[in-house]
């Protein structure tokens, strides 16, 4: 099993760094440093059977991640940085923080958008753009192609994840979530399409598609 996840320059269990190539997709908004967030910090309702855990991600990140899950994710594997949650069929949740080569929030998303869905097969279904206190950030729903380093197995998957830009004490973090699953897969599809719209970064919730 091969799994690409948002790392920088590293790699463990099940992971590979290596990204397609695609044009980006545009991000019509500011830099999120200078921006005022698009969301409340009121805790979003957590679906029945689950609850809010906190990612272990470290000392070096600073930015505090959150989501819902029920019990029957696995966390045996999290270093700095870094959190793994697997579940028995397959399917896993990514959590990462680590501090980014951008420039800017915008950057920091305008890569991810540019990188995640870069096969031809891959596309995104649906997506939103948004800012934080100190940044910005992408919440997106699509289909990864079998060669797509992200996809498991090297079988069509689905996506649903969290990305942000977020400036702390004068540093630029990128912080993202990923949940991949078969795309045959639709009980943990459903089960993603409930989770995402829990994720907060940074004390702050994610304005998420629709999920039509």
């Amino acid at each position: 099993m091969v799994l690409g996840l948002f790392l920088s320059g590293c790699s463990a269990l099940r992971i590979s760094t290596a990204e397609g190539d695609s044009k980006p997709i545009a991000v019509g908004i500011d830099d999120g440093s200078e921006a005022q967030p698009s969301q409340d910090s009121e805790t979003p309702a957590i679906p029945s059977g689950m609850s809010q855990v906190t990612a272990d991600l470290g000392p070096e990140c600073p930015i505090k991640v959150q989501l819902a899950m029920d019990g029957q994710w696995n966390d045996d594997l999290a270093y700095d940085s870094y959190q793994l949650y697997s579940r028995d069929n397959g399917a896993i949740i990514t959590v990462n923080c680590y501090e980014a080569g951008d420039d800017t929030a915008q950057s920091v998303v305008a890569s991810a958008q540019e990188q995640t869905f870069g096969e031809s097969g891959s596309s995104i279904l649906e997506e939103k753009t948004g800012t934080v206190t100190g940044g910005q950030y992408w919440t997106v729903h699509g289909l990864l192609a079998g060669q797509e380093v992200r996809a498991i197995d090297q079988t069509d998957s689905v996506l649903f994840g969290a990305v942000a830009g977020i400036s702390d004490n004068g540093r630029l973090y990128k912080v993202s979530v990923e949940m991949v699953t078969l795309a045959s897969d639709e009980t943990t599809a459903e089960l993603f399409a409930q989770m995402l719209p829990t994720v907060r970064f940074a004390d702050q919730g994610l304005d998420t598609p629709a999920f039509s």
